[in-house]
């Protein structure tokens, strides 16, 4: 009887649930004839009349604002499981934690996509702004075989002999419900915003030609071969176009972004995820990004891909370090750990915000040189977690503040360096280094190049003076005023064959005034053979 009891009580709230999913699907978008309504006027006394003509896109805007609605709710769902699994710790101290993880873990997807797009419609409520976060990244995150998996996790983990009673349970059961439901609104108010982008599409016999200025525009930049070989439809944000059907040849395979401002086109690489640079700045900024502005980080898409990288891999560092673990200590023992703690609980805000805000980033890489300066006072049981932590950096190419303070050679300073080719130790070559962190400049007799730096690694590159040959070298600076270095080179001679030698060399090095010049080479003589 108890179970049977149990099973109407669950069946009592799924009922509730579903009602209220349905109310933020249906309901939520404001009442008939308010902005956003349904379309539908009913009179004073209540009677359904016909339909109202509701313009398309007034049509779309409230079935989305719906959705979103739909999607907070989901979002809170989660949260409330959140407490649920909290409330566990009180009867299992020694297993809730840990149980607490592992579905965390699996629904790690969910809560991101979630979280992040009820932030960005908050910022930008509009469909044509968030529909393709809607449809292309938050609807194919919420798979329910994860809710499942997590569901199956949860019940073997704590033993639950009665899941309808269990809130943890409970709480999962309804975000699966409320998953439910937001698919299934999504999936039709998809097709509806895809007719739209359709009709709003630049070419085609009826969208394009004389009628249309952003069409002669698009002609009149790039020719007709690009304006016709595709019919283009916008995307998020409404200015941003791409081919209905991507055309085989790669040349004509682009995004084409609308400045309305000033009546041009911007041509971008197809392959740029324009549409997650659109939410991400939004996200980080606060502020709609213009087209000039999306066009150039288009352009500079691979820092902006080294720079996610960056924060994810130091993110699953820091947010992955086991409980008593040094990184731990070091975090709670730093300043602004409990910030740093708060951010990686956002991962998806985290990575918006180190990508797009230069003043973010400079703290945020100060608060991680503070946990990597734990580590080093924590000494020996820290040395795994500090090199796996320098490994990181050195991978991404970063240096710390702590780092270069104890940089050998210096991080700022006057180099002399002597160097010579292993196999011509006799002939001896000078020069000046200029470092300013990465940044080197060197001077040598009869020119200039410059280059980065990386650790105690110096790589160049640049032409030499009166020869058609192109060098590259990569040097080593050790701390006991030696270095090594390798050097290739790529030379064209007069008949068009090219040439390639490589070189290995050694040499030493010393700190000296700003003020020091090259010098030209110099050919020691040979060693006496007399005996002194």
């Amino acid at each position: 009887m108890g179970h049977r009891g149990a099973g109407v009580k669950g069946r009592g709230r799924a009922a509730l649930v579903a009602a209220a999913v349905a109310v933020a699907v249906a309901g939520l978008a404001g009442p008939v004839g308010a902005a956003g309504g349904t379309g539908l006027d009913l009179p004073p006394g209540g009677t359904r009349t016909e339909a109202l003509t509701v313009p398309p896109q007034a049509g779309i805007a409230a079935e989305f604002a719906a959705t979103t609605s739909a999607a907070a709710f989901g979002h809170r769902a989660l949260q409330h499981l959140d407490l649920a699994l909290a409330g566990h710790a009180a009867h299992a101290p020694d297993s809730a934690p840990a149980i607490s993880r592992r579905v965390h873990a699996v629904l790690r997807s969910h809560a991101d996509a979630l979280a992040r797009f009820v932030a960005f419609v908050a910022l930008s409520p509009a469909w044509e702004d968030a529909g393709h976060e809607l449809t292309e990244r938050l609807v194919p995150a919420l798979g329910l075989d994860d809710v499942d998996a997590a569901r199956a996790m949860l019940i073997g983990s704590i033993g639950v002999a009665d899941p309808d009673r269990d809130p943890a349970v409970t709480a999962l059961e309804d975000y699966r419900r409320a998953v439910q439901a937001l698919v299934a609104a999504a999936a039709p108010l998809a097709a509806r915003m895809a007719m739209q982008r359709d009709h709003d599409r630049i070419g085609g016999p009826d969208h394009g030609g004389k009628d249309d200025r952003r069409f002669r525009q698009l002609v009149a930049q790039f020719g007709e071969t690009l304006a016709d070989v595709s019919i283009y439809i916008p995307s998020s944000p409404p200015e941003l176009f791409r081919p209905r059907v991507p055309p085989p040849e790669k040349v004509f395979d682009v995004a084409l972004l609308w400045d309305d401002h000033d009546n041009e086109w911007h041509r971008i690489a197809a392959d740029v995820p324009v549409e997650d640079i659109f939410r991400d700045v939004f996200i980080a900024t606060g502020k709609r990004p213009t087209p000039g502005q999306l066009k150039y980080l288009a352009g500079t898409y691979g820092q902006i891909s080294i720079r996610r990288g960056t924060i994810e891999a130091i993110a699953d560092v820091l947010d992955g370090a086991a409980p008593e673990s040094p990184v731990r200590l070091a975090l709670a023992r730093s300043p602004d750990g409990e910030a740093l703690r708060a951010a990686l609980a956002e991962r998806w805000r985290l990575s918006a915000r180190y990508v797009y805000d230069a003043a973010f980033r400079a703290a945020m890489l100060r608060t991680v040189d503070g946990v990597r300066q734990g580590l080093v006072e924590q000494a020996g049981p820290a040395a795994a977690d500090l090199r796996r932590l320098d490994d990181l950096l050195d991978r991404f190419g970063l240096t710390l503040d702590s780092q270069w303070a104890a940089a050998v050679p210096p991080s700022v300073g006057t180099l002399k360096v002597t160097a010579w080719f292993s196999d011509d130790p006799r002939t001896k070559f000078t020069s000046i280094w200029r470092f300013d962190k990465e940044e080197v400049r060197i001077d040598i007799d009869q020119g200039r190049a410059t280059g980065v730096r990386r650790g105690n690694v110096v790589q160049t590159e640049g032409s030499i003076p009166g020869r058609n040959c192109i060098a590259t070298d990569v040097r080593t600076f050790a701390p006991d005023g030696r270095l090594s270095f390798s050097a290739s080179y790529r030379c064209v001679r007069e008949n068009g064959v090219v040439e390639v030698s490589n070189r290995v060399g050694v040499g030493t090095w010393e700190v000296v005034g700003d003020d020091a010049r090259p010098s030209s080479p110099v050919q020691q003589p040979a060693a006496s053979r007399r005996s002194r």
